[in-house]
């Protein structure tokens, strides 16, 4: 860890701008003389969220296991990853990552090691940036927690110490004060604005409603590892801050769009009014993107106009109709907006569903005239107020108030034109309905894994090695990513977690 941040900051020095190249006098490196003016704050802010765009834009592996498909190509890597395949997780080269969660905390604790260097700031710009970092720091340690559980705490940017893990426990409680007191620093996203008073438009910034929504999973989550019902309220309450009327003055104005064809056709785009976070994906930064959705690799015909019909069945995952006729009951209106043509024998052939949810795709070209796809062209969605609907249904089910689970489960079937809950598809358990709610609304949206950890659906809701795993093995971490082997060097601090532990040969 030492070594890993040092070079961190290296990097940082390297590809920042380029007054951050000034600054090695010859008594060694030193940040006296960067940290001068509002611009160099301003500077500083970006680079952390261009790092947050980084990190949050690589589709993890809990990602792909958690989505909703029928058809997973044998022998491929995917089936791996479905299948719980340990041998896989713990390879070196295909472990996940968490560099770059820590390589964004860097930055974050470089600039609280130093923003009140800066002279001649105003009182309320200071509180605008310390609030984004403090946003982006609890979105680091909300990904760190939920992938792997314990994990380290930084320490300031001056530290050079060994690290050890932290309790998840205590990670959670880490990235919910910094999210408190982001939401209390920050505006709401109407009053975005830059240095020089232009509005910021992007929803990645963090905001009063990012905040919120943050808060909401954080204390969601909580509830599941602490099982406190406290944790469940707060949960209810930041997503009711959200969701309610009487809370727009505070944190903002969002709303549901008019039905899933808007959903598909605006919220997936990007900066809807349904969105609350997204990852800000800008082909003027790098000329493609590719895996940044984690449905990405389902992604074929009619979106993608080079590529044919039938490749479909080459495809490493994949739905079949009759799985999407069996999540997606008739007169529900999701079914034809996610999905292209379900109905017409023309695009049957192949007997899998094409997605349809992100429409939106970008080409290069060369000067013969030759067209590949570089990525599509959208934003990440991370947060939307749908899905703040059902957290608080799930929320409220747990607490017992089954009226006003029922009632938040039902204002999202309602857009979509599906029966109100209970209906004769439904299990009528209340709880696993509004779980398969979130399933069909957020599909493919990145939420159903943790979905099914925060329910303790893992058993039933995934596939391969998965359903073998006992109680004890989910308590000594089996539903977590194993720490990467990059973390134990030069690091005695570092532990494995007890099962991947147990795998290791």
């Amino acid at each position: 860890m030492k070594r890993f941040l040092y070079s961190v900051l290296v990097l940082l020095l390297c590809t920042s701008c380029e007054s951050l190249l000034d600054l090695e006098p010859k008594n060694g490196v030193t940040f006296e003389h960067y940290f001068a003016t509002e611009q160099d704050l301003e500077a500083l802010v970006t680079q952390m969220h261009g790092n947050l765009r980084t990190a949050l834009a690589m589709v993890t592996k809990q990602e792909l296991i958690g989505l909703r498909v029928d058809v997973v190509k044998q022998g491929s890597e995917m089936n791996k990853i479905r299948g719980l395949n340990t041998d896989y997780f713990l390879n070196h080269s295909t472990q996940q990552q968490w560099r770059a969660y820590y390589n964004t905390l860097a930055i974050v604790d470089l600039f609280f090691d130093n923003y009140k260097k800066a002279k001649d700031v105003a009182p309320e710009r200071v509180r605008f940036y310390c609030g984004q970092g403090e946003f982006v720091k609890a979105l680091c340690y909300f990904y760190l927690v939920r992938m792997w559980g314990d994990a380290v705490i930084t320490k300031g940017s001056n530290y050079i110490d060994k690290y050890a893990k932290s309790p998840a426990s205590v990670v959670l409680d880490t990235a919910i004060h910094a999210a408190l007191q982001a939401y209390d620093m920050l505006p709401k996203y109407g009053n975005l604005k830059n240095s020089n008073n232009k509005a910021l438009t992007s929803k990645q910034y963090g905001c009063k409603g990012s905040a919120a929504a943050l808060l909401a999973h954080l204390y969601a989550w909580k509830a599941h590892v602490v099982g406190g019902q406290e944790d469940l309220k707060e949960s209810e309450k930041w997503a009711s801050k959200l969701i309610e009327e009487k809370y727009r003055d505070e944190v903002g104005v969002y709303t549901l769009a008019a039905n899933p064809e808007e959903v598909c056709s605006e919220v997936m785009h990007r900066k809807s009014a349904e969105s609350i976070f997204e990852l800000e994906i800008n082909y003027q930064d790098i000329s493609s993107y590719f895996t940044f959705l984690p449905a990405y690799s389902m992604i074929g015909a009619p979106v993608v106009k080079t590529e044919e019909k039938m490749k479909i069945k080459s495809k490493d995952l994949g739905i079949t109709i009759a799985g999407v006729n069996s999540l997606f009951p008739v007169g529900d209106a999701r079914r034809e907006a996610y999905f292209y043509k379900l109905d017409d024998p023309e695009w049957q052939e192949a007997g899998l569903a094409y997605l349809y949810k992100w429409r939106y795709a970008r080409y290069g070209s060369s000067v013969a005239g030759e067209v590949w796809l570089s990525g599509m062209d959208v934003n990440r969605v991370i947060f939307r107020l749908a899905d703040m609907y059902l957290l608080r249904a799930e929320c409220r089910v747990k607490m017992d108030d089954r009226t006003g689970a029922e009632a938040d489960l039902n204002v999202i079937r309602q857009r979509a034109g599906a029966e109100m809950w209970p209906a004769k598809n439904d299990s009528g358990d209340l709880k696993y309905d509004i779980f398969r709610e979130r399933e069909k609304e957020l599909l493919y949206e990145g939420h159903r894994y943790y979905d099914v950890v925060r329910n303790g659906y893992w058993k039933t809701e995934l596939q391969g090695n998965f359903s073998e795993l006992s109680v004890d093995d989910v308590k000594d971490g089996a539903l977590y990513m194993p720490v990467p082997q990059t973390a134990f060097s030069q690091n005695d601090l570092m532990i494995q977690n007890a099962f991947w532990a147990s795998k290791m040969k």
